[in-house]
Protein backbone atom coordinates (compact mmCIF):
# COMPACT_ATOMS: atom_id res chain seq x y z
CA UNK A 1 0.00 0.00 0.00
CA UNK A 2 1.43 3.37 -0.97
CA UNK A 3 2.09 6.16 1.54
CA UNK A 4 -0.62 8.24 -0.14
CA UNK A 5 -3.23 5.61 0.63
CA UNK A 6 -1.93 5.15 4.14
CA UNK A 7 -2.13 8.88 4.71
CA UNK A 8 -5.67 8.93 3.32
CA UNK A 9 -6.78 6.18 5.72
CA UNK A 10 -5.15 7.81 8.72
CA UNK A 11 -6.37 11.28 7.80
CA UNK A 12 -9.94 10.06 7.46
CA UNK A 13 -9.79 8.18 10.76
CA UNK A 14 -8.30 11.20 12.52
CA UNK A 15 -11.04 13.43 11.13
CA UNK A 16 -13.68 10.99 12.40
CA UNK A 17 -12.11 11.12 15.86
CA UNK A 18 -11.87 14.91 15.81
CA UNK A 19 -15.48 15.44 14.81
CA UNK A 20 -16.75 12.77 17.18
CA UNK A 21 -14.95 14.53 20.03
CA UNK A 22 -16.54 17.82 18.95
CA UNK A 23 -19.94 16.11 18.81
CA UNK A 24 -19.44 14.74 22.32
CA UNK A 25 -18.81 18.27 23.60
CA UNK A 26 -21.92 19.57 21.81
CA UNK A 27 -24.02 16.79 23.33
CA UNK A 28 -22.69 17.63 26.77
CA UNK A 29 -23.55 21.32 26.30
CA UNK A 30 -27.09 20.34 25.29
CA UNK A 31 -27.39 17.87 28.21
CA UNK A 32 -27.79 14.97 25.78
CA UNK A 33 -26.46 11.61 26.94
CA UNK A 34 -24.80 9.75 24.04
CA UNK A 35 -25.89 6.14 23.47
CA UNK A 36 -23.87 3.59 25.40
CA UNK A 37 -25.26 0.49 23.69
CA UNK A 38 -27.87 -0.76 21.23
CA UNK A 39 -29.48 -3.41 23.43
CA UNK A 40 -33.24 -3.51 23.89
CA UNK A 41 -34.39 -0.45 25.82
CA UNK A 42 -31.45 1.71 24.72
CA UNK A 43 -32.38 5.36 24.15
CA UNK A 44 -30.61 8.59 23.33
CA UNK A 45 -31.84 12.04 22.39
CA UNK A 46 -28.98 12.10 19.89
CA UNK A 47 -31.07 9.96 17.56
CA UNK A 48 -33.95 12.46 17.56
CA UNK A 49 -32.06 15.73 17.94
CA UNK A 50 -32.82 18.53 15.46
CA UNK A 51 -30.12 20.85 16.79
CA UNK A 52 -28.39 22.26 13.73
CA UNK A 53 -24.82 21.83 14.95
CA UNK A 54 -25.45 18.29 16.20
CA UNK A 55 -27.15 17.28 12.95
CA UNK A 56 -24.27 18.71 10.90
CA UNK A 57 -21.64 16.91 12.95
CA UNK A 58 -23.54 13.64 12.89
CA UNK A 59 -23.96 13.79 9.11
CA UNK A 60 -20.31 14.64 8.52
CA UNK A 61 -19.15 11.77 10.78
CA UNK A 62 -21.41 9.33 8.94
CA UNK A 63 -20.03 10.55 5.60
CA UNK A 64 -16.45 10.11 6.78
CA UNK A 65 -17.23 6.66 8.19
CA UNK A 66 -18.65 5.59 4.85
CA UNK A 67 -15.59 6.94 3.08
CA UNK A 68 -13.26 5.00 5.39
CA UNK A 69 -15.29 1.83 4.90
CA UNK A 70 -15.10 2.13 1.10
CA UNK A 71 -11.39 2.87 1.16
CA UNK A 72 -10.91 -0.32 3.15
CA UNK A 73 -13.22 -2.47 1.00
CA UNK A 74 -12.39 -1.40 -2.52
CA UNK A 75 -14.73 -1.59 -5.54
CA UNK A 76 -15.24 -5.37 -5.75
CA UNK A 77 -16.00 -5.95 -2.06
CA UNK A 78 -18.13 -2.80 -1.79
CA UNK A 79 -20.38 -3.71 -4.73
CA UNK A 80 -20.69 -7.31 -3.55
CA UNK A 81 -21.80 -6.14 -0.11
CA UNK A 82 -24.06 -3.48 -1.65
CA UNK A 83 -26.17 -5.99 -3.58
CA UNK A 84 -25.97 -8.83 -1.05
CA UNK A 85 -28.07 -6.95 1.52
CA UNK A 86 -31.04 -8.03 -0.58
CA UNK A 87 -30.95 -11.36 1.28
CA UNK A 88 -31.09 -9.59 4.63
CA UNK A 89 -34.16 -7.70 3.44
CA UNK A 90 -35.87 -10.99 2.61
CA UNK A 91 -34.92 -12.41 6.01
CA UNK A 92 -36.29 -9.39 7.89
CA UNK A 93 -39.53 -9.45 5.91
CA UNK A 94 -40.00 -13.10 6.88
CA UNK A 95 -39.70 -12.30 10.59
CA UNK A 96 -42.19 -9.44 10.21
CA UNK A 97 -44.71 -11.49 8.22
CA UNK A 98 -44.69 -14.29 10.81
CA UNK A 99 -44.69 -11.92 13.83
CA UNK A 100 -41.52 -13.56 15.14
CA UNK A 101 -40.38 -10.39 16.92
CA UNK A 102 -43.63 -10.22 18.90
CA UNK A 103 -42.79 -13.63 20.40
CA UNK A 104 -39.61 -12.29 22.00
CA UNK A 105 -39.65 -10.49 25.40
CA UNK A 106 -39.10 -6.73 25.13
CA UNK A 107 -36.88 -6.78 28.22
CA UNK A 108 -34.09 -8.31 26.11
CA UNK A 109 -34.35 -11.83 27.50
CA UNK A 110 -33.16 -14.47 25.00
CA UNK A 111 -35.52 -17.04 23.52
CA UNK A 112 -34.41 -20.42 22.10
CA UNK A 113 -35.09 -20.70 18.39
CA UNK A 114 -37.03 -23.94 19.03
CA UNK A 115 -39.51 -21.96 21.11
CA UNK A 116 -39.82 -19.28 18.42
CA UNK A 117 -40.39 -21.96 15.80
CA UNK A 118 -43.13 -23.61 17.87
CA UNK A 119 -44.99 -20.32 18.36
CA UNK A 120 -44.76 -19.20 14.72
CA UNK A 121 -44.99 -22.47 12.78
CA UNK A 122 -41.66 -21.90 11.02
CA UNK A 123 -39.13 -24.75 10.61
CA UNK A 124 -36.56 -24.34 13.43
CA UNK A 125 -33.46 -24.97 11.29
CA UNK A 126 -34.56 -22.42 8.70
CA UNK A 127 -35.62 -19.87 11.32
CA UNK A 128 -32.26 -20.20 13.06
CA UNK A 129 -30.42 -19.30 9.85
CA UNK A 130 -32.70 -16.32 9.22
CA UNK A 131 -32.25 -15.00 12.77
CA UNK A 132 -28.50 -15.55 12.68
CA UNK A 133 -28.16 -13.51 9.47
CA UNK A 134 -30.08 -10.62 11.03
CA UNK A 135 -27.97 -10.88 14.17
CA UNK A 136 -24.87 -10.19 12.05
CA UNK A 137 -26.56 -6.97 10.93
CA UNK A 138 -27.28 -5.98 14.54
CA UNK A 139 -31.06 -6.26 14.22
CA UNK A 140 -31.15 -9.22 16.62
CA UNK A 141 -28.68 -10.40 19.25
CA UNK A 142 -27.61 -14.03 19.48
CA UNK A 143 -26.81 -14.52 23.16
CA UNK A 144 -25.85 -18.19 22.93
CA UNK A 145 -26.05 -20.93 20.35
CA UNK A 146 -29.60 -20.89 18.99
CA UNK A 147 -31.04 -18.26 21.39
CA UNK A 148 -31.93 -14.75 20.23
CA UNK A 149 -32.91 -11.49 21.93
CA UNK A 150 -34.16 -8.06 20.91
CA UNK A 151 -31.92 -5.09 20.18
CA UNK A 152 -33.02 -1.46 19.99
CA UNK A 153 -33.56 -1.98 16.23
CA UNK A 154 -35.93 -4.91 16.50
CA UNK A 155 -37.66 -3.48 19.57
CA UNK A 156 -38.97 -0.45 17.68
CA UNK A 157 -40.60 -2.78 15.13
CA UNK A 158 -42.71 -4.22 17.95
CA UNK A 159 -43.50 -1.04 19.84
CA UNK A 160 -44.37 1.07 16.76
CA UNK A 161 -46.91 -0.72 14.57
CA UNK A 162 -47.00 2.11 12.03
CA UNK A 163 -43.25 2.06 11.56
CA UNK A 164 -43.35 -1.72 11.22
CA UNK A 165 -45.93 -1.24 8.44
CA UNK A 166 -43.59 1.22 6.72
CA UNK A 167 -40.70 -1.27 6.82
CA UNK A 168 -42.93 -4.08 5.49
CA UNK A 169 -44.15 -1.85 2.66
CA UNK A 170 -40.56 -0.99 1.73
CA UNK A 171 -39.48 -4.63 1.85
CA UNK A 172 -42.33 -5.90 -0.31
CA UNK A 173 -44.13 -3.54 -2.70
CA UNK A 174 -41.29 -1.10 -3.29
CA UNK A 175 -38.56 -3.76 -3.49
CA UNK A 176 -40.43 -5.65 -6.18
CA UNK A 177 -41.34 -2.45 -8.05
CA UNK A 178 -37.72 -1.27 -8.06
CA UNK A 179 -36.71 -4.42 -9.94
CA UNK A 180 -38.98 -3.28 -12.80
CA UNK A 181 -37.64 0.28 -13.11
CA UNK A 182 -35.55 -0.71 -16.14
CA UNK A 183 -38.63 -2.22 -17.82
CA UNK A 184 -40.58 1.00 -17.33
CA UNK A 185 -37.85 2.99 -19.10
CA UNK A 186 -37.67 0.89 -22.27
CA UNK A 187 -40.28 3.14 -23.86
CA UNK A 188 -39.62 6.89 -23.66
CA UNK A 189 -42.51 8.35 -21.67
CA UNK A 190 -42.59 11.71 -19.86
CA UNK A 191 -43.21 12.16 -16.17
CA UNK A 192 -46.84 11.86 -15.05
CA UNK A 193 -47.71 9.85 -18.18
CA UNK A 194 -47.61 6.18 -19.12
CA UNK A 195 -46.96 3.02 -17.14
CA UNK A 196 -44.99 3.13 -13.90
CA UNK A 197 -42.45 0.58 -12.70
CA UNK A 198 -44.99 -0.41 -10.04
CA UNK A 199 -47.52 -1.20 -12.79
CA UNK A 200 -44.94 -3.32 -14.61
CA UNK A 201 -44.40 -5.26 -11.38
CA UNK A 202 -47.97 -5.57 -10.09
CA UNK A 203 -50.15 -5.05 -13.15
CA UNK A 204 -51.93 -1.86 -12.05
CA UNK A 205 -51.24 1.54 -10.39
CA UNK A 206 -50.25 1.45 -6.74
CA UNK A 207 -53.42 2.91 -5.21
CA UNK A 208 -55.61 0.64 -7.33
CA UNK A 209 -53.51 -2.39 -6.30
CA UNK A 210 -53.85 -1.49 -2.62
CA UNK A 211 -57.62 -1.13 -3.04
CA UNK A 212 -57.77 -4.68 -4.44
CA UNK A 213 -55.56 -6.02 -1.64
CA UNK A 214 -57.15 -4.44 1.46
CA UNK A 215 -54.71 -5.97 3.95
CA UNK A 216 -51.78 -4.44 2.06
CA UNK A 217 -53.80 -1.25 1.61
CA UNK A 218 -54.35 -0.96 5.36
CA UNK A 219 -50.65 -1.58 5.92
CA UNK A 220 -49.76 1.13 3.40
CA UNK A 221 -52.09 3.63 5.10
CA UNK A 222 -50.47 2.88 8.47
CA UNK A 223 -47.03 3.22 6.89
CA UNK A 224 -47.77 6.63 5.40
CA UNK A 225 -49.31 7.89 8.63
CA UNK A 226 -46.20 6.80 10.52
CA UNK A 227 -43.87 8.47 8.01
CA UNK A 228 -45.94 11.64 8.12
CA UNK A 229 -45.88 11.69 11.90
CA UNK A 230 -42.24 10.77 12.49
CA UNK A 231 -40.14 11.41 9.39
CA UNK A 232 -41.71 14.34 7.52
CA UNK A 233 -39.84 17.60 8.31
CA UNK A 234 -42.62 19.57 6.60
CA UNK A 235 -45.01 18.68 9.41
CA UNK A 236 -42.70 20.24 11.98
CA UNK A 237 -42.45 23.39 9.89
CA UNK A 238 -46.24 23.68 9.69
CA UNK A 239 -46.48 23.22 13.45
CA UNK A 240 -43.80 25.90 13.96
CA UNK A 241 -45.65 28.27 11.65
CA UNK A 242 -48.93 27.89 13.54
CA UNK A 243 -47.14 28.24 16.87
CA UNK A 244 -45.56 31.51 15.70
CA UNK A 245 -48.90 32.92 14.47
CA UNK A 246 -50.87 32.99 17.69
CA UNK A 247 -52.17 36.40 16.59
CA UNK A 248 -54.60 34.41 14.44
CA UNK A 249 -56.45 33.66 17.68
CA UNK A 250 -58.18 36.82 18.93
CA UNK A 251 -60.96 37.61 21.39
CA UNK A 252 -61.82 33.99 21.98
CA UNK A 253 -62.28 33.36 18.26
CA UNK A 254 -60.38 30.71 16.34
CA UNK A 255 -58.81 30.22 12.94
CA UNK A 256 -60.14 27.40 10.78
CA UNK A 257 -57.60 25.18 9.04
CA UNK A 258 -58.95 23.38 5.97
CA UNK A 259 -56.70 20.43 5.12
CA UNK A 260 -57.14 19.91 1.38
CA UNK A 261 -56.91 16.25 0.33
CA UNK A 262 -56.40 15.36 3.98
CA UNK A 263 -57.37 11.68 3.62
CA UNK A 264 -58.21 10.31 7.10
CA UNK A 265 -57.25 13.57 8.82
CA UNK A 266 -54.41 12.13 10.87
CA UNK A 267 -52.37 15.33 10.62
CA UNK A 268 -55.36 17.50 11.52
CA UNK A 269 -55.84 15.33 14.60
CA UNK A 270 -52.21 15.88 15.51
CA UNK A 271 -52.59 19.64 15.07
CA UNK A 272 -55.85 19.71 17.03
CA UNK A 273 -54.11 18.07 19.96
CA UNK A 274 -51.30 20.63 19.89
CA UNK A 275 -53.51 23.70 19.24
CA UNK A 276 -56.74 23.47 21.29
CA UNK A 277 -58.06 26.79 19.93
CA UNK A 278 -57.95 25.85 16.25
CA UNK A 279 -60.74 24.05 14.37
CA UNK A 280 -60.25 21.89 11.30
CA UNK A 281 -62.06 20.71 8.19
CA UNK A 282 -60.61 17.65 6.45
CA UNK A 283 -61.48 17.56 2.74
CA UNK A 284 -60.90 14.58 0.48
CA UNK A 285 -62.48 13.08 -2.64
CA UNK A 286 -62.52 9.61 -1.02
CA UNK A 287 -65.57 8.98 1.14
CA UNK A 288 -63.96 5.75 2.38
CA UNK A 289 -60.93 7.57 3.79
CA UNK A 290 -63.09 10.26 5.38
CA UNK A 291 -65.31 7.67 7.04
CA UNK A 292 -62.27 5.86 8.36
CA UNK A 293 -61.01 9.12 9.84
CA UNK A 294 -64.41 9.89 11.35
CA UNK A 295 -64.64 6.44 12.92
CA UNK A 296 -61.23 6.73 14.59
CA UNK A 297 -61.66 10.34 15.75
CA UNK A 298 -61.33 10.80 19.50
CA UNK A 299 -64.48 12.07 21.18
CA UNK A 300 -62.65 15.05 22.69
CA UNK A 301 -61.77 16.30 19.18
CA UNK A 302 -65.15 15.65 17.52
CA UNK A 303 -66.42 19.22 17.99
CA UNK A 304 -63.33 20.73 16.33
CA UNK A 305 -62.68 18.41 13.37
CA UNK A 306 -65.21 18.10 10.56
CA UNK A 307 -64.94 15.76 7.55
CA UNK A 308 -66.34 16.66 4.14
CA UNK A 309 -66.12 14.98 0.73
CA UNK A 310 -64.96 17.36 -1.97
CA UNK A 311 -63.39 17.16 -5.41
CA UNK A 312 -59.85 18.54 -5.39
CA UNK A 313 -60.40 20.87 -8.34
CA UNK A 314 -63.94 22.07 -7.50
CA UNK A 315 -64.39 25.88 -7.31
CA UNK A 316 -63.23 27.29 -3.98
CA UNK A 317 -65.34 29.18 -1.46
CA UNK A 318 -65.08 29.99 2.23
CA UNK A 319 -68.56 28.69 3.01
CA UNK A 320 -67.15 25.62 4.68
CA UNK A 321 -68.21 26.03 8.28
CA UNK A 322 -71.41 24.01 8.24
CA UNK A 323 -71.47 21.47 11.04
CA UNK A 324 -68.83 23.37 13.03
CA UNK A 325 -71.28 24.42 15.77
CA UNK A 326 -71.13 27.94 17.15
CA UNK A 327 -67.47 28.56 16.40
CA UNK A 328 -66.59 32.00 15.05
CA UNK A 329 -63.48 32.06 12.88
CA UNK A 330 -61.06 34.97 12.66
CA UNK A 331 -59.21 33.60 9.64
CA UNK A 332 -59.34 30.59 7.34
CA UNK A 333 -56.14 28.75 6.40
CA UNK A 334 -56.12 26.36 3.44
CA UNK A 335 -53.45 23.70 3.95
CA UNK A 336 -52.00 21.83 0.95
CA UNK A 337 -49.75 19.24 2.57
CA UNK A 338 -48.07 16.87 0.15
CA UNK A 339 -50.76 17.44 -2.47
CA UNK A 340 -48.89 18.98 -5.41
CA UNK A 341 -46.02 16.52 -5.93
CA UNK A 342 -48.24 13.91 -7.62
CA UNK A 343 -49.92 16.45 -9.97
CA UNK A 344 -48.54 17.43 -13.33
CA UNK A 345 -47.72 21.07 -14.03
CA UNK A 346 -51.09 21.94 -15.56
CA UNK A 347 -52.94 20.41 -12.62
CA UNK A 348 -50.78 22.30 -10.11
CA UNK A 349 -51.50 25.59 -11.89
CA UNK A 350 -55.22 24.80 -12.03
CA UNK A 351 -55.32 23.98 -8.33
CA UNK A 352 -53.36 27.07 -7.22
CA UNK A 353 -55.54 29.32 -9.36
CA UNK A 354 -58.65 27.92 -7.70
CA UNK A 355 -57.65 29.72 -4.49
CA UNK A 356 -56.96 33.15 -5.99
CA UNK A 357 -60.51 34.52 -5.94
CA UNK A 358 -61.06 33.78 -2.24
CA UNK A 359 -57.57 34.96 -1.28
CA UNK A 360 -58.24 38.39 -2.78
CA UNK A 361 -61.21 39.04 -0.53
CA UNK A 362 -60.61 41.62 2.23
CA UNK A 363 -60.92 38.79 4.74
CA UNK A 364 -59.28 36.37 2.36
CA UNK A 365 -57.84 33.13 3.68
CA UNK A 366 -54.20 32.13 3.80
CA UNK A 367 -52.75 29.37 1.65
CA UNK A 368 -50.07 27.17 3.23
CA UNK A 369 -48.26 24.74 0.95
CA UNK A 370 -45.91 22.01 2.12
CA UNK A 371 -44.33 19.82 -0.52
CA UNK A 372 -41.25 17.96 -1.75
CA UNK A 373 -38.19 19.53 -3.35
CA UNK A 374 -35.15 18.00 -4.98
CA UNK A 375 -32.19 20.03 -3.65
CA UNK A 376 -29.18 21.25 -5.56
CA UNK A 377 -26.41 18.64 -5.71
CA UNK A 378 -23.95 19.06 -2.88
CA UNK A 379 -26.39 20.83 -0.58
CA UNK A 380 -26.09 18.22 2.15
CA UNK A 381 -23.65 15.71 3.56
CA UNK A 382 -23.53 12.46 1.53
CA UNK A 383 -25.90 10.46 3.77
CA UNK A 384 -28.59 13.16 3.57
CA UNK A 385 -27.95 13.73 -0.12
CA UNK A 386 -28.42 10.01 -0.69
CA UNK A 387 -31.83 10.11 1.01
CA UNK A 388 -32.98 12.90 -1.33
CA UNK A 389 -31.70 11.09 -4.45
CA UNK A 390 -33.36 7.91 -3.23
CA UNK A 391 -36.63 9.81 -3.00
CA UNK A 392 -36.13 11.10 -6.56
CA UNK A 393 -36.02 7.50 -7.80
CA UNK A 394 -38.76 6.31 -5.44
CA UNK A 395 -41.28 8.77 -6.85
CA UNK A 396 -40.26 7.88 -10.40
CA UNK A 397 -40.57 4.14 -9.69
CA UNK A 398 -43.86 4.14 -7.80
CA UNK A 399 -45.71 6.98 -9.55
CA UNK A 400 -43.60 8.15 -12.54
CA UNK A 401 -43.60 11.65 -11.08
CA UNK A 402 -40.72 14.08 -10.66
CA UNK A 403 -39.54 15.61 -7.41
CA UNK A 404 -39.30 19.23 -8.59
CA UNK A 405 -36.29 21.45 -7.99
CA UNK A 406 -36.51 24.92 -6.48
CA UNK A 407 -36.28 26.67 -9.89
CA UNK A 408 -39.01 24.39 -11.23
CA UNK A 409 -41.28 25.27 -8.29
CA UNK A 410 -40.43 28.93 -8.88
CA UNK A 411 -41.47 28.84 -12.54
CA UNK A 412 -44.55 26.74 -11.82
CA UNK A 413 -45.95 28.97 -9.08
CA UNK A 414 -45.24 32.10 -11.10
CA UNK A 415 -47.21 30.52 -13.94
CA UNK A 416 -50.28 30.29 -11.74
CA UNK A 417 -50.36 34.06 -11.13
CA UNK A 418 -47.81 36.90 -11.07
CA UNK A 419 -48.83 37.55 -7.46
CA UNK A 420 -47.11 34.35 -6.36
CA UNK A 421 -43.38 35.07 -6.12
CA UNK A 422 -41.71 32.09 -4.44
CA UNK A 423 -38.04 33.10 -4.75
CA UNK A 424 -35.85 36.06 -3.82
CA UNK A 425 -33.24 37.05 -6.44
CA UNK A 426 -30.65 37.87 -3.76
CA UNK A 427 -30.53 34.23 -2.66
CA UNK A 428 -30.48 32.73 -6.13
CA UNK A 429 -31.41 29.09 -6.54
CA UNK A 430 -28.99 27.53 -4.07
CA UNK A 431 -31.57 26.50 -1.53
CA UNK A 432 -34.00 23.66 -0.98
CA UNK A 433 -37.63 24.59 -0.48
CA UNK A 434 -39.36 22.45 2.11
CA UNK A 435 -42.48 24.51 2.73
CA UNK A 436 -44.15 27.38 0.90
CA UNK A 437 -46.59 29.59 2.77
CA UNK A 438 -48.58 32.04 0.61
CA UNK A 439 -50.66 34.70 2.35
CA UNK A 440 -51.81 38.33 1.88
CA UNK A 441 -49.21 40.77 3.12
CA UNK A 442 -50.05 43.82 5.19
CA UNK A 443 -46.62 45.04 6.27
CA UNK A 444 -42.91 45.05 5.56
CA UNK A 445 -42.94 45.18 1.75
CA UNK A 446 -39.65 44.44 0.08
CA UNK A 447 -38.10 42.56 2.98
CA UNK A 448 -37.39 39.00 3.95
CA UNK A 449 -36.51 37.20 7.14
CA UNK A 450 -34.54 34.10 7.92
CA UNK A 451 -36.25 32.14 10.71
CA UNK A 452 -34.53 28.90 11.52
CA UNK A 453 -34.60 27.27 8.07
CA UNK A 454 -37.28 29.58 6.68
CA UNK A 455 -37.19 32.48 4.26
CA UNK A 456 -40.20 34.79 4.27
CA UNK A 457 -40.52 37.03 1.22
CA UNK A 458 -42.95 39.93 0.74
CA UNK A 459 -43.76 41.58 -2.57
CA UNK A 460 -44.05 45.35 -3.01
CA UNK A 461 -47.79 45.27 -3.74
CA UNK A 462 -48.66 44.08 -0.22
CA UNK A 463 -50.91 41.48 -1.79
CA UNK A 464 -49.12 38.23 -1.36
CA UNK A 465 -46.59 36.91 1.09
CA UNK A 466 -44.65 33.77 0.27
CA UNK A 467 -43.06 31.79 3.08
CA UNK A 468 -40.32 29.56 1.79
CA UNK A 469 -39.28 27.17 4.49
CA UNK A 470 -35.92 26.82 2.83
CA UNK A 471 -32.78 25.01 3.78
CA UNK A 472 -30.42 27.79 2.78
CA UNK A 473 -27.34 26.20 1.28
CA UNK A 474 -24.21 26.90 3.29
CA UNK A 475 -21.91 24.87 1.10
CA UNK A 476 -19.08 24.42 3.55
CA UNK A 477 -16.28 23.41 1.21
CA UNK A 478 -13.76 22.70 3.96
CA UNK A 479 -16.53 22.36 6.54
CA UNK A 480 -14.67 24.70 8.87
CA UNK A 481 -16.68 24.58 12.10
CA UNK A 482 -14.94 27.61 13.57
CA UNK A 483 -15.82 29.63 10.50
CA UNK A 484 -19.42 28.43 10.66
CA UNK A 485 -19.65 29.57 14.28
CA UNK A 486 -18.16 32.93 13.27
CA UNK A 487 -20.81 33.36 10.58
CA UNK A 488 -23.53 32.36 13.04
CA UNK A 489 -22.20 34.99 15.46
CA UNK A 490 -22.30 37.61 12.71
CA UNK A 491 -25.93 36.80 11.99
CA UNK A 492 -26.74 37.16 15.69
CA UNK A 493 -24.68 40.37 15.83
CA UNK A 494 -22.20 39.01 18.34
CA UNK A 495 -19.39 40.23 16.13
CA UNK A 496 -18.92 42.58 13.20
CA UNK A 497 -18.10 41.29 9.76
CA UNK A 498 -14.61 41.75 8.41
CA UNK A 499 -13.76 41.92 4.73
CA UNK A 500 -12.49 38.34 4.51
CA UNK A 501 -15.60 36.93 6.14
CA UNK A 502 -17.83 39.03 3.86
CA UNK A 503 -16.04 37.56 0.86
CA UNK A 504 -16.57 34.04 2.22
CA UNK A 505 -20.27 34.77 2.74
CA UNK A 506 -20.61 35.92 -0.87
CA UNK A 507 -18.41 33.42 -2.73
CA UNK A 508 -18.77 30.25 -0.65
CA UNK A 509 -22.11 30.58 1.10
CA UNK A 510 -24.02 32.61 -1.53
CA UNK A 511 -25.14 35.09 1.14
CA UNK A 512 -25.24 38.73 0.06
CA UNK A 513 -24.83 41.50 2.64
CA UNK A 514 -25.97 44.76 1.06
CA UNK A 515 -24.53 48.09 2.26
CA UNK A 516 -27.72 48.98 4.13
CA UNK A 517 -28.21 45.54 5.64
CA UNK A 518 -28.88 45.62 9.35
CA UNK A 519 -29.23 42.83 11.90
CA UNK A 520 -31.48 42.63 14.92
CA UNK A 521 -29.82 40.87 17.83
CA UNK A 522 -31.76 37.77 18.85
CA UNK A 523 -30.83 34.51 20.60
CA UNK A 524 -29.18 31.96 18.36
CA UNK A 525 -31.47 29.50 16.57
CA UNK A 526 -34.27 32.05 16.60
CA UNK A 527 -35.42 34.75 14.21
CA UNK A 528 -32.79 36.78 12.40
CA UNK A 529 -34.41 39.58 10.45
CA UNK A 530 -32.60 41.12 7.53
CA UNK A 531 -34.04 44.46 6.47
CA UNK A 532 -33.19 46.96 3.75
CA UNK A 533 -32.75 44.51 0.90
CA UNK A 534 -34.34 46.90 -1.57
CA UNK A 535 -36.88 46.15 -4.27
CA UNK A 536 -37.61 42.51 -4.98
CA UNK A 537 -39.58 43.00 -8.19
CA UNK A 538 -38.92 40.34 -10.82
Amino acid sequence: MSPVHQDSLVKTAEEILSRTSHLSKQLSQCSIVPPSSLIAGAKSDLWNSHDGEIETLRSSILALTQRLERLLEGPHAFLHEYVSTNWEYGALYTLLEFDVLEKMPLDGSPVPVIQLADSTGLPPEKLERICRLLATAGILQETSGGSFAHTAFSEILVRDEGYKSFIRFQLFETRVASAHLADSLKKPIPFWKGQTAFEHAWGMPMYEWHAKHPEKGKRFAQAMESVSRNLDPGNGMIIDWLANHQALIEDGQSPLVIEVSGKTGSFSRQLATIFPNICFVVEDPSLELLQRGQQTLEAKLASRIHFTQRDLFAPRSIQVTEGMGNHSFTRIVFLLRGVLWCLDDNEVIELLRSFISVMRRPDGPLLVVSDLVSPVRGTFEPDVERAFRRRDVTLMTMHNVKQRTAPEWDALIRSATPDFKPADPFLGNNFSISNMHIEPSHSEPGSFRIRKNAMIWTDNTNKVRVFLHAQIVLNIVEDNLNERIAIRDVLSRKTKTNHALQQRLVHVYNVVLLPNTRFISLPLCQTVRVAGVGSTNG
